[in-house]
Formats: structure tokens, C-alpha cells, sequence
């Protein structure tokens, strides 16, 4: 297929003959001739699939020499504009309008920051104006940065595979009983392994909302049967990588490890088990005259959560098309969380807590709302109990010694 060469790209006024659904823009990815949003690697259209393709736009500003810049005027500054003129001529119709730029992120992490002031202005000057009102708004990233020296590193790593994706739902919708059930369940899907396969599944519920009833998103969707799924309905919290299409490499969810099976995992595991009763100790200091020091008495378990392995092992793709994975690299892993399940003296307290272990700066974060004590203090405690609700979880009064 040949790319259409004369597609018109700069008049926003209604073609003479519209279509029943959507009025639809899209740009080029800013990187080169031959890298575009479907062209890259792809072969673009033969007919201009949509109202407005500003394709040739681009590639005309890209064989200026200045790519940033048009008689002063920041590029991106102008692509808003168009944004805006074009919400305004179709805001008696359905549109789609996708805008698709990676001038100033795509090839150097320090740039992106030219247009923070200037998104955040436009996004809110068309909110001002009540363009979003009735309309569902995505900003988002295609992808993490690749080029930078933060791509080598483990956080680099995560940062490729988890590009940043925002919904805003119209005011109109949220004030509907549906519209409240969807905003509920983007809220919880937040915290859930989600892809962009989803957004298909999304963009059809979008499609179909006014037929779909309340119910359809109430329900539970199965993860095991699609690959796709709405984040608007609800989504599974035990979903894996492998029910939702990704690869191991490029999944970012953690695995359950022993972390007591080798020599190097035990020495670790007891050098944070002491630091963690060090940290009890701290918090009893104040009460020092009442409540006995603790120590380590035995570890009953440890378990790490790590990075799947064909994750830090990926290099970059064999072949063109991005499908085949070089595992050759050696990225290692710079943090893990670890759970343990402890035993202190006096008192023979068994506790289990959940920390983050950060293992370039050797730090350990621990939340004290995420400690339990599992088995009975009974009346060890009792002097403190009364002065200190919350050191009698670790408290063991001198005279039950």
C-alpha cells in the first residue's frame, strides 16, 4: 500500500459529505520521515483514512530542517491549536481525535520538560471553555524512554514497559448513575495489571454506552476467556501477565522467591531481620523503663518478591519487527520487597512484616501498619497497654520476664 501523498491538513472545515461516526485526526510521530504513527516499520494508507491526516504537514516541517520551530512558534504549541479548532468546528457531531507526538521525548529524556507548562495550559484552557463536558479525554505515553543511559537500569526498565495513561471521564457522564459505577471502577482498576490491549475493550464500551446497561458494569470480567478488557468494568486483582497477552519479558509484575534457600539469601534475610527488631527497639525506647529490649530469637520464613527474570535478562528485540526478544542482557534487579515472618525474646513474639528493601542504596522502608503480631501477647504488655496502645504490640513488660 502506498501513503496518500495529498491529504489536506491544515482547514478544519467540515468535509461536504460526513460520516456517520467520527471526525478523526492523527500526526506523525515526530522522529523521522520514515517513523511515524503508522508507518513506522508499517506502510500507511492508500486513501486518507481520515478527515484530517496531517501527515504530509509533517513531513513538509521535517524537510525544513527545523523540526521544533514554524516562524517562531513551538510546534507543539501549534499542534494544540489545531486540537482546539478542531473540537470547536465538530462540537455538534461525534469525534475522535487522536494526537500522537514524540518530537521533544522521544530521542532525549531532558526535553520533555519544554512542553510541561504549555500541555498543562491547553489541557486546562479546554477544560475552561467546556469542551471536555461531554467528551472522555486520554492522555498518555506510548512507551517508557529507550534511549537514555536510565533504559540500563532496573527503574529504566520499568519505566519503558509503564508509560503514564490518564482517563478524565465528561462531568455529564459522572453525574449519571453509570457514570458514578464506571468512575468507581477506573478508580480501583488503577491499582490493578492492566494493558493496552484493554483499550480496544474500553474504546468499544465508549462506542456502545448509551445501549450497554448499569448492570454490564457491575459485573466481573473474565479474565481467563479474553485477552482484552474495559478498564471501565471490573477487572480481576488476581489477573497474570499470561491472561493478558504480555510477554515475561515486558511484564512488570513481581514473583514470590524463598529467600532463605542459598548462603548469600540467609546472611540477607538475617541482617534485615535485625534491623527490623532494631526498629522495634527504637519505637520501645521511650518506654525504655517499662518494656524490655528485644532480640532476634529465629527467622520462621522469608520471601522476596522479584522482577520475572526474562524481564531483567531483555536486551532489545532480533528482528524487525519488534516480535523476537534479546535475553542476553544482565540488568540486576534495584529493589525487592520481603516478607517475613520473625520470632523475638523475651516474650517469644512471632510478627510478620512486609518491607521494601532498596539494594543500591542498601535501605530498608518499612511501614509499621504493615506489621503483625500473630500469635498472643496475653498480659505481657500490661504495663503499657494503658500509656501506649500501639507499643504494646512489641512491648514485654520487665516483671513478666
Amino acid at each position: 500500500m502506498e501513503e496518500e501523498e495529498n491529504a489536506d491538513t491544515s482547514n478544519f472545515s467540515a468535509p461536504s459529505s460526513s460520516p456517520t461516526f467520527s471526525r478523526i485526526t492523527s500526526s506523525n510521530d515526530c522522529n523521522s520521515l520514515q517513523n511515524a504513527t503508522f508507518t513506522y516499520r508499517l506502510k500507511g494508507f492508500r486513501h486518507q483514512p481520515t478527515d484530517h491526516y496531517p501527515r504530509t504537514f509533517f513531513k513538509d516541517v521535517e524537510e525544513r530542517g527545523d523540526r521544533t520551530c514554524i516562524n517562531g512558534q513551538a510546534i507543539h504549541n501549534i499542534w494544540f491549536k489545531n486540537c482546539e479548532n478542531f473540537m470547536q468546528i465538530y462540537q455538534d457531531v461525534p469525534r475522535f481525535l487522536l494526537m500522537h507526538q514524540g518530537l521533544l521525548s522521544h530521542d532525549d529524556i531532558n526535553l520533555v520538560d519544554v512542553e510541561d507548562v504549555d500541555l498543562s495550559a491547553h489541557l486546562k484552557h479546554m477544560n475552561e471553555l467546556g469542551m471536555f463536558d461531554d467528551s472522555i479525554v486520554i492522555v498518555m505515553a506510548d512507551h517508557g524512554h529507550r534511549f537514555a543511559k536510565l533504559r540500563e537500569t532496573h527503574q529504566g526498565q520499568l519505566e519503558e514497559r509503564m508509560p503514564f495513561f490518564s482517563i478524565a471521564l465528561p462531568k455529564e457522564l459522572r453525574e449519571t448513575e453509570k457514570g458514578k459505577r464506571i468512575e468507581r471502577n477506573l478508580r480501583e482498576n488503577a491499582e490493578k495489571l492492566t494493558s493496552p490491549f484493554d483499550i480496544h475493550a474500553s474504546l468499544l464500551d465508549i462506542l456502545n454506552l448509551s445501549t450497554t446497561s448499569s448492570d454490564d458494569f457491575h459485573q466481573m470480567q473474565d479474565a481467563s476467556q479474553k485477552r482484552s478488557l474495559s478498564v471501565f468494568r471490573p477487572i480481576p486483582i488476581d489477573r497474570t501477565c499470561s491472561q493478558a497477552g504480555i510477554e515475561p519479558h515486558w511484564c512488570t509484575c513481581l514473583s514470590w522467591k524463598n529467600a532463605l534457600e542459598t548462603e548469600e539469601d540467609r546472611k540477607l534475610s538475617e541482617r534485615i531481620a535485625n534491623a527490623v527488631v532494631s526498629e522495634f527497639n527504637r519505637e520501645l525506647s521511650v518506654a525504655r523503663e517499662l518494656c524490655a529490649p528485644l532480640t532476634l530469637s529465629k527467622i520462621l520464613d522469608s520471601k522476596k518478591l522479584l522482577p520475572e527474570k526474562d524481564l531483567l535478562a531483555y536486551k532489545n528485540v532480533k528482528d524487525r519487527d519488534g516480535f523476537v526478544a534479546d535475553l542476553s542482557g544482565d540488568t540486576t534487579a534495584a529493589f525487592a520487597h520481603y516478607q517475613l515472618k520473625i520470632e523475638t525474646v523475651p516474650g517469644n513474639g512471632i510478627y510478620e512484616i512486609t518491607l521494601f528493601y532498596d539494594m543500591i542504596q542498601n535501605e530498608l522502608k518499612m511501614d509499621f501498619g504493615a506489621i503483625s503480631h500473630v500469635n498472643k501477647y496475653g498480659d505481657k504488655p500490661h504495663c503499657i497497654i494503658d500509656k501506649n496502645f500501639f507499643l504494646a504490640t512489641f512491648c514485654v513488660c520487665f516483671d513478666r520476664i
